[in-house]
């Protein structure tokens, strides 16, 4: 910059040895008297494992980061943009978020393990939860693009004029690769548009989804716990194999205590729940008389 400040660019796809280059090219301007005050990205996406080490550096700086005019920065890119000490995006700009797929591209259980690490990775970078919440129940095929009120809520200034927003393409060309160990559960939510869906739109189409897979008749649910006074309502469904549970809890008054989606291990006694408000995660597990309790 004119000032003397340095400012780096990533751009493209997230690959390994990244954040030595990155690292490396900040070493370069502290040696030679120049301070990195911002880094701006344009990416796609990539290497899970990459983006979150890009962004432990990022944050270890306390560097600012920057999405510009008509830039991506989605999927794995979207933790090192978290990282900022602050963060910049223009109007025009297009960040977005979901889940992680394996080396193949596709969703396993595998998968599922890295997407629950990456949301606890942006939890732990002050992501708020209704972000985090629509990143894990989104498939790697699809993405959720963030509105410029989602990114202030997360802390971001936007630049420039909103009457410059433009269109938006559909999905990013990558999906954050998981590189960590397998789970017996994968959250794997019902396929939609790149809109994230509203609670009564996600219920709708699970319904839609459990009736189209077993004969027109969705798989319902429904059970009382009268020691603790609620009552809880569910739909099954399937998504690559792996049974999914939409469940609604309310009080007696019909007040709704708790929204989750679950997915099951092939077994059928480990559960895996997401609090679809507050975007936490707990595990379950059933014991012999079909009781189930909390893990962790």
């Amino acid at each position: 910059m004119k000032d003397g400040r340095i400012v780096i660019s990533i751009s493209g796809e997230i690959t390994e040895g990244d954040t030595d280059g990155f690292k490396a090219a900040v070493k370069a301007a502290n040696d030679a008297g120049k301070l990195v005050t911002s880094i701006r990205l344009n990416s796609p996406g990539g290497s899970l494992l990459e983006g979150v080490k890009l962004a432990d550096a990022v944050r270890f700086g306390k560097i600012a980061t920057n999405v510009g005019h008509d830039a991506t920065c989605a999927s794995a890119c979207f933790l090192v943009f978290a990282a900022g000490e602050t963060k910049f995006a223009n109007y025009t700009a297009q960040i977005g978020v979901h889940g992680a797929s394996d080396q193949a591209g596709e969703e396993t259980a595998q998968s599922g393990a890295a997407t629950i690490s990456m949301a606890r990775i942006a939890k732990e970078l002050g992501v708020p939860a209704a972000i985090i919440g629509r990143m894990v129940v989104t498939p790697p095929s699809d993405m959720v693009w963030l509105t410029p009120a989602d990114l202030r809520s997360m802390g971001t200034t936007m630049v420039g004029k909103p009457a410059q927003v433009s269109t938006a393409v559909t999905r990013p060309a990558e999906s954050p690769r998981q590189t960590e160990p397998g789970n017996p559960t994968n959250l794997a939510p019902v396929g939609r548009a790149s809109q994230a869906p509203t609670w009564d739109d996600f219920v709708a189409r699970a319904i839609k989804t459990s009736a189209a897979q077993n004969n027109g008749k969705p798989i319902t649910l429904r059970a009382c716990q009268p020691e603790n006074k609620t009552c809880n309502n569910g739909v099954v469904y399937h998504s690559n194999g792996t049974e999914i549970m939409v469940k609604v809890t309310r009080d007696l008054d019909e007040k709704v205590v708790l929204r989750e989606v679950c997915s099951f291990n092939a077994e059928g006694d480990i559960r895996l729940c997401l609090d679809w408000d507050a975007g936490t995660k707990h595990r379950d597990m059933k014991n012999p008389k079909g009781e189930w309790f909390k893990v962790e």
